[in-house]
């Protein structure tokens, strides 16, 4: 993936919650920061406060495009809202929605506003994700009971996707068979399974414990002035007008 590029990616079909359907107004913002992140970022600094800024500047920092994350089939919209906010947590840019019979949604409430500084790919099947993923050439791992190695003994020093299925049936044979391999979250317990999107968080927390971030010195300028046109009301207009 070239750029850093604003909930825009791979968008097979509008999604249906208004809050994650790219507007015509956000894709405006998205070329003018990949076009001129530096004249964003000259004219919006000086109306945020240092602190902003500051936070800003941590989030950049530690964002990685290496590590992704994936849900396949997921149906409870709060549980992919779940798993969107710890992925922004811990710095993780790429999310990956697969759909298949079970169209998209999501919950703003829940995310609490996190969606706004990820990148969100949707797409219609699990065929067209994992041919993606290819064409990237990012490894594909899937979440599973049975999985060969524990989530801690992950490599993630080349990219990679985490792929968690839904509630009830997991991750499809489909996906399985297409994966580079599997992972399971080691348990000690009574239960059978963790919910879907507390097994996100257990893996993302593990392998991004140490944090730290991987973005190259251009992807880095393009976020920070899409953070800044994200956190300067009307910010699109004031550096148009100037």
């Amino acid at each position: 993936m070239s750029t850093l590029q604003l909930m825009t990616v791979n968008f097979k079909r509008k999604i249906s919650s208004d809050a994650f359907t790219p507007t015509k107004q956000s894709k405006k913002a998205l070329s003018l920061a990949k076009s001129e992140p530096q004249k964003v970022c000259d004219i919006l600094g000086p109306i945020l406060t240092d602190a902003r800024r500051d936070v800003i500047e941590r989030a950049i920092s530690h964002r990685t495009k290496t590590l992704q994350v994936a849900v396949e089939g997921v149906h409870d919209p709060h549980n992919t809202a779940a798993i969107i906010r710890s992925a922004d947590a811990f710095g993780i840019q790429h999310i990956h929605i697969i759909e298949g019979a079970t169209k998209f949604k999501s919950s703003a409430a829940v995310t609490q506003g996190s969606h706004k500084w990820i990148d969100l790919h949707v797409y219609p099947d699990t065929d067209t994700f994992v041919a993606t993923m290819r064409q990237q050439q990012i490894r594909i791992l899937v979440a599973a009971m049975d999985g060969a190695i524990s989530v801690s003994d992950v490599n993630t020093t080349t990219p990679l996707v985490l792929v968690f299925g839904n509630e009830a049936e997991g991750i499809s044979d489909r996906l399985r068979l297409a994966a580079d391999g599997a992972f399971q979250i080691p348990m000690f317990g009574f239960v059978e399974s963790f919910n879907v999107s507390v097994a996100a968080g257990i893996a993302i927390s593990t392998l991004r414990r140490k944090g730290g971030g991987d973005l190259t010195p251009s992807e880095k300028s393009i976020l920070k002035a899409r953070y800044y046109l994200r956190s300067v009301r009307a910010g699109y207009d004031i550096v148009k007008r100037s």
